[in-house]
Formats: C-alpha cells, structure tokens, sequence
C-alpha cells in the first residue's frame, strides 16, 4: 500500500492554526510505567491540520452539550457494553494502525478507568471501571481487549472520563466504529479525518478553562488530539 505522507504525520505536533485556538488538551494520565500524556491503548495521539470551521463547530456542540443526569454507574456501563460488544473490531483496528503507520500502542497492560459525574456541592458520583490489553510482543499486535465493571488491582496507569465525556462515551465509541472502522472483516479501515478531529478538539476545549484533567473516550483509546 502507498501511504499519503500527510497521514503518517499522525505523531507529529499540529500547524500553529489550531494550536493558537487551542484543542481538546484533555489527555491526563497519572503515570505508573512508561505512559505519556499523549498516549492511548491503541496509539499515541493523532495531528490533525488545522480545519477552522470543523473546530469552531465542535465549540458550538460543546456549549450545548448537557450535563449529566445518568449515574455514573450508568454511564459507565453503557461505555463498556458498547465497547466490549466490538471489541473485535478495535483489535483490528488497533493492529491496523500498527501495520499500516507504525503507531505506537500501549502494549500488555491494565487500565484503570474512572467514570466520574460531577454534582453540586462536590458530592461526585464515580463508578471504578478496568481496561485488560492483551498484547503479543513478539508478533507486534493485539490478542485481546476486555472493559471490566471493576475496579483495578495494580494498574499500569490511571485515566478518568468524566462528566460531558462521559455521557457521550457510548455514542462516540458507536459513532467513531461506524465512520471509521471496517466491521466486514476486508481490513479496509480509515484513519480519522482532519474534520472529525477538529470537531472533537473543538467540543472538549471548554475543558482547559474549567480546569477538567479528564480523557475522552476517544483519547483514552487512541490518544490526545494534539495542539
């Protein structure tokens, strides 16, 4: 396959456009190994050019994004079951990625994810979730993924998806598997579009000011989109 070069700048640091506007910014991990800020299970973070009205759209979505009247223990299993429900297909995509752009993948590890639903007064609702990564070093690929409804014993790092990110977890899993990933089993994935990261850089970047150190379901998958 003949890559476009342009889409092997998935590592690489974004155009001064976007990051004079600012991007989603919310990719917090608290290190226990070799984790990075910037890194998800399946890759380490994409660098979209910078596309003005998918970015200002995304603001738009964002200030009218709801706040949550699930219970995180909710939010957190409708994250879960959609994701371990095409589980398959994100193996596949992540092996794809590896192949096709050489990204770097977390490799054979243990998350351990926070579903979290800020309520007044700071009486916060959490729902402690764990992410299993099986990965296979010698062939360079994933074996397995699981999304377990419990909380982790010796994680290899720590993330949080909380309040608007959570609420929209399942849907963009949904929504992110349908644009982009191959389900027929042909292998013909895409990467995601500079649009579509824009767009998702524009919805979360009222994050930084109120000073959330969160992830989307999005990063925490596939790492920060960079600014």
């Amino acid at each position: 396959m003949t890559h476009d070069p342009h889409r092997r700048q998935i590592l690489r640091r974004t155009g001064a456009a976007l990051a004079a506007l600012g991007s989603a910014g919310l990719a917090t991990t608290t290190t226990a190994s070799a984790q990075t800020e910037t890194q998800g299970v399946l890759a380490d973070g994409f660098d979209p050019e910078p596309d003005l009205r998918a970015f200002l759209g995304g603001m738009i979505d964002g200030i009218s994004l709801p706040k949550s009247r699930e219970r995180a223990t909710v939010l957190a299993d409708q994250i879960r079951n959609e994701f371990n429900a095409n589980s398959g297909h994100w193996i596949a995509y992540g092996n794809w990625l590896i192949d096709e752009y050489d990204v770097q993948a977390a490799g054979d590890t243990t998350v351990a994810v926070t579903v979290q639903v800020s309520r007044m007064l700071g009486d916060d609702e959490t729902a402690a979730t764990t992410i299993d990564v099986g990965y296979d070093t010698g062939r360079d690929e994933f074996t397995s993924l699981e999304w377990r409804f419990e909380a982790a014993e010796n994680p290899d790092y720590e993330a949080t998806i909380m309040d608007a990110a959570a609420e929209n977890g399942s849907d963009e899993l949904a929504e992110f598997r349908r644009k982009f990933i191959d389900t027929s089993g042909d292998g013909d994935h895409q990467l995601p579009s500079d649009a579509y990261l824009n767009h998702h850089a524009g919805r979360y970047a009222d994050a930084i000011d109120l000073g959330n150190d969160g992830q989307t379901v999005f990063e925490l998958l596939l790492g920060e989109v960079r600014s």
